[in-house]
């Protein structure tokens, strides 16, 4: 009953508009969204994953990520390199939204207040690779990078608000958009007519707010929003209906296998080559994540400017996964119908444990990992599920007391793979450790050179699927479900679902 009042209370407004106020040509969007009832709106303050893609169209960052996620200058005109020392020229003619010029102090106050947020701000941490952001003059700033490294890049990514707006629920950006309203149901954002670039085509946006993806859905289909992003694999199923259009994007949430490489089972490189031949990847994705994946053998998005297509070296083939395990040793020598092979004396069977655990209502990593049991049954090997909670999971994963985990890995936007991969490191489970990779990691660290930076990043991506420290499967997906064609979006990573949108001629897809 709130929603359909607050529905109509909206639209009663909107009619209210005396016609001159009102251009022919107005155009509008309703987004609903999911997100909590109160959340901060405040780019810096702000958790929400639906909030953060409306943000990116009201602020913008001294550097942008294009669509092949390569950082590219946005409120920045050019920049040049020396050591650890970036030096970025601001454009001058981009104004905040109350009509302030945007200077080099805003970016300065900006930073320095993620810092003092801490882990609060869901910046701070590609912020970290910054040492400090100067002022040299009104439109140039010197950012010292805590490495000599490319990544700086990244760092620099952050929104810019006005310096006085820093606290505000609804601080001020120099986007497309402007925050006109909001309250815990919805939110109005404007086109901006300050903006430095062309003006947008959509005048006017609302977002309404919805508890659980199923609510938002079911207003989609009444007809009460134009477009819901989810990474539901329901909306799956939707994107199949007449009336729909969907565009999807790459998650930061990396699906893989972590075998415990410390084991006698998985030491051998041979074992774990073999189960990566065995796995039929393409099944489980279409059957079990109903498509909603992007695959890729290492964690760097398919079809970004770093990944490595030489990486992909893995195809479904049951022939060279039984070769493989007999290069390794493994044969069913007891006539028990699992493999097996002696080790220091003893003869040991292929047979493991799977865990897992449920973060979703479909059980979804469950069902995977039981179709990957009966994918390597075939081969002789013997694997039980077990479903634990999340804190248990991860609980054994420190302890390395584990067979096997199926789990999902969120990574950062900043392409440092040094957690995962260095000897001992944070996101290390597998027990993985290699000099040569070790040395390229610490190389990462050490160039500013854009070549040379994507060079070591091809050379680390092809050494890992060599090495497989881990099975790689893909990254989840999202969709942006909408009853309009917005065939001009450009969605391609999970906080900016929405990038390209002030630019798209839209219209209700017919039924």
């Amino acid at each position: 009953m709130k929603r359909i009042l607050t529905f109509f209370l909206l639209l009663a407004l909107l009619l209210w508009v005396p016609g001159e106020a009102r251009a022919a040509t107005e155009e509008k969007f309703i987004f609903g969204m999911v997100y909590e009832g109160g959340a901060a709106i405040n780019p810096l303050y702000c958790n929400q994953r639906d909030l953060t893609s409306l943000n990116e169209l009201v602020f913008e960052s001294v550097v942008t990520l294009d669509d092949e996620l390569k950082p590219v200058c946005e409120l920045a005109l050019s920049y040049t390199v020396k050591d650890r020392e970036y030096t970025f020229e601001l454009r001058q003619n981009v104004r905040f939204h109350d009509g302030t010029y945007m200077g080099a102090y805003d970016v300065v106050a900006t930073y320095e207040h993620i810092m003092s947020l801490g882990s609060r701000c869901p910046y701070y941490a590609r912020c970290s690779n910054i040492s400090k952001i100067e002022v040299v003059d009104m439109y140039t700033i010197r950012v010292t990078g805590k490495h000599k490294s490319f990544l700086t890049m990244y760092a620099m990514t952050f929104p810019v608000l006005q310096h006085d707006s820093l606290t505000m629920n609804l601080p001020t950006g120099t986007g497309p958009y402007w925050y006109m309203y909001s309250d815990t149901e919805w939110v109005q954002i404007d086109a901006n007519p300050y903006w430095w670039k062309r003006a947008p085509v959509v005048d006017t946006v609302y977002v309404f707010r919805y508890d659980d993806t199923a609510s938002a859905l079911r207003a989609l289909s009444t007809g009460e929003v134009d477009a819901v992003p989810t990474r539901s694999q329901t909306a799956a199923l939707g994107r199949l209906l007449s009336d729909r259009m969907s565009v999807d994007y790459s998650t930061l949430t990396y699906e893989m296998l972590v075998p415990n490489i410390r084991s006698e089972l998985f030491k051998d490189v041979r074992t774990r080559k073999a189960l990566m031949y065995a796995i039929d990847v393409s099944t489980v994705a279409q059957n079990i994540y109903m498509g909603m994946v992007m695959k890729s053998e290492v964690p760097v998005i398919t079809g970004s400017w770093l990944y490595e297509p030489q990486s992909a070296i893995y195809y479904h083939s049951m022939e060279r996964a039984l070769q493989l395990l007999l290069e390794a040793g493994w044969g069913d020598y007891n006539g028990d119908g699992i493999l097996d092979k002696v080790v220091n004396g003893v003869l040991e069977q292929l047979d493991f444990t799977i865990l897992t655990y449920v973060d979703d209502a479909a059980n979804t990593r469950t069902h995977a990992a039981q179709l990957i049991a009966d994918q390597l049954a075939p081969l002789g090997i013997h694997i039980e599920v077990k479903a634990l909670s999340k804190s248990s999971v991860q609980k054994r994963l420190k302890n390395r007391d584990f067979d096997m985990v199926l789990c999902g890995i969120n990574m950062a936007i900043t392409p440092d793979l040094s957690h995962l991969l260095n000897g001992g490191d944070t996101l290390n489970y597998s027990g993985y450790y290699s000099t040569a990779m070790n040395e390229l990691m610490q190389k990462l660290y050490e160039t500013t050179d854009e070549a040379e930076f994507k060079s070591l990043m091809s050379r680390a991506q092809i050494l890992l699927a060599d090495d497989l420290p881990f099975l790689g499967l893909f990254f989840r997906k999202g969709t942006l479900m909408t009853t309009a064609d917005i065939s001009g979006l450009s969605a391609v990573i999970e906080g900016d679902v929405l990038r390209g949108f002030e630019y798209i001629q839209f219209q209700q897809v017919k039924k």
